[in-house]
């Protein structure tokens, strides 16, 4: 196990600093239309979140955080995104002492720095794009407030786009677990439907007990124009939400509210059913349940140009993951699946993929026609497959060269939030599943006893693995249109 650890002052900045900062950028304090239509839009796009203020009681935290994040990747360039990585890229901790203005101490450490930024290049995301949001110099945090009773702290980035979330430390070392088969996941599969976890840290302030926080994309970025949010765990039991009219908090409506609705995604039908089955096979392999699909609607706008060339050429672009185009192959040679994981913690550590499994994976690493119906119907309606030279030919082409052939591919959207973004035929959806460290035990096991007497009813959240995984995909393919 590798140890990192270094000396630093720490500056915590003050809030008056960040608004006099914020005042300038919108002009001063200047009260005209321009900076009235300023606030309203921030208002707007800060619907269910609060600002963290030097009178927030983990504003001190989250800046320890910042400058945490920030060392790690501005100066540690050796625990960067890696073609091959080692059984000890997945124990690395990279840990250092900071020392701030007024004399206390506060560890903070970074838990397998390089995996993790592969993950990001995985899914398309660079480092800088990653330091700007999730650790930049002064912007304050946010707090999201909602009716989840998950019993973590959710912090977002000013821009929305990431969440910081705490967890237990029993999750967090479970997730470490299958830490590899989760990247892995990922390179055989660029668009699925599984939050992306982009950071495993954790801080310990003098005094205070230690924290763990993952970082992971937001799967409702952008927020502003998103009208409904559903929880959806594929069972009614318990599962009702009753609306709210406070603007000030976001209610997320689970699965009761849900029971009536309909997913209308057309021609993408077929492509979200086919990951939705591949992305929960993942987590049947894991043995865990009680993970949710998160559903996000607004109502489509369609503009013209969508269809333009230029604008499907850039899709396309936008379709070819990062990795792919970095040419990295999933884990290498030198460290299998099985060899990683569970070292640093103490967890035995359970075969995840079986034979069968991975007979399969092997069969549908090749992209098939069906993958690219979307595709070749865009191709049509723009006039630009002559015969010779098709979208689809083009991104297949992309990747061909590779070591591994990335699996279930769709013509992302040109959005933000591509791969969270499904366009229907009258809606944007933002889909995502979280939520898969809870594994079926003793406790699980109680819990579906006192849950059937408690709602009179089996059809609630805690059952086995294969019953939840059938019942989940039954319970939402069945609303999909």
């Amino acid at each position: 196990m590798t140890h990192v650890r270094k000396r630093g002052k720490l500056g915590l900045y003050t809030y008056g600093k960040i608004m006099s900062e914020n005042q300038a950028a919108d002009g001063g304090t200047t009260r005209g239309k321009s900076s009235l239509w300023v606030r309203l839009r921030k208002r707007l796009q800060r619907r269910g979140v609060v600002e963290v203020d030097i009178d927030h009681h983990r504003y001190k935290m989250l800046n320890c955080i910042r400058e945490g994040i920030r060392n790690v990747l501005l100066k540690h360039p050796g625990l960067a995104p890696k073609d091959k990585l080692t059984p000890d890229d997945y124990t690395h901790q990279a840990e250092e002492l900071f020392v701030t203005k007024k004399g206390k101490t506060f560890t903070f450490c970074s838990y397998a720095s390089s995996v993790f930024a592969t993950i990001r290049r995985a899914v398309s995301v660079t480092e800088e794009e990653y330091l700007s949001a999730v650790a930049p110099p002064s912007l304050p945090y946010l707090e999201f407030i909602s009716n989840s009773k998950s019993g973590q702290d959710f912090y977002l980035s000013n821009d929305q786009q990431y969440i910081l979330k705490t967890d237990k430390k029993y999750c967090v070392q479970y997730f470490m677990s299958f830490l590899g088969e989760y990247l892995e996941h990922f390179q055989l599969y660029p668009h699925s439907l599984i939050v992306k976890f982009l950071g495993l840290y954790s801080i310990q302030i003098e005094g205070e007990p230690k924290i763990y926080f993952l970082t992971m994309q937001s799967i409702f970025y952008p927020p502003s124009n998103i009208d409904t949010r559903f929880d959806v765990k594929g069972c009614l039991g318990g599962r009702y939400q009753k609306p709210n009219a406070d603007e000030d908090i976001l209610t997320i409506l689970k699965d009761q509210n849900f029971e009536q609705e309909t997913i209308h995604l057309g021609v993408q039908k077929t492509w979200f059913a086919q990951q939705l089955e591949l992305d929960v096979g993942f987590f049947r392999n894991l043995g865990v349940q009680d993970y949710s699909l998160l559903i996000g609607r607004q109502k489509r706008l369609k503009q013209g140009g969508e269809n333009s060339l230029p604008n499907v050429v850039q899709r396309v672009r936008r379709s070819i993951p990062l990795a792919s185009r970095n040419t990295v192959s999933p884990i290498g040679d030198n460290c299998t699946v099985k060899q990683v994981g569970a070292a640093s913690w103490e967890i035995e550590m359970k075969p995840i993929v079986s034979e069968e499994q991975t007979q399969r994976v092997n069969t549908t690493g090749e992209v098939t026609e069906t993958k690219f119906s979307e595709i070749d119907r865009t191709t049509k309606q723009t006039g630009i497959n002559n015969g010779t030279c098709s979208l689809k030919n083009l991104l297949m082409q992309s990747m061909e060269s590779d070591k591994y052939q990335p699996s279930n591919l769709r013509l992302l959207p040109n959005c933000r939030n591509p791969l969270h973004v499904i366009d229907g035929e009258d809606y944007r959806y933002y889909v995502g599943v979280i939520d898969f460290f809870t594994q079926y035990e003793c406790r699980q096991r109680i819990a579906r006893v006192l849950k059937t007497l408690k709602n009179l009813t089996s059809d609630h959240s805690t059952v086995p693995p294969d019953i939840y995984a059938d019942r989940f995909l039954k319970f939402i393919t069945d609303r999909t249109k």
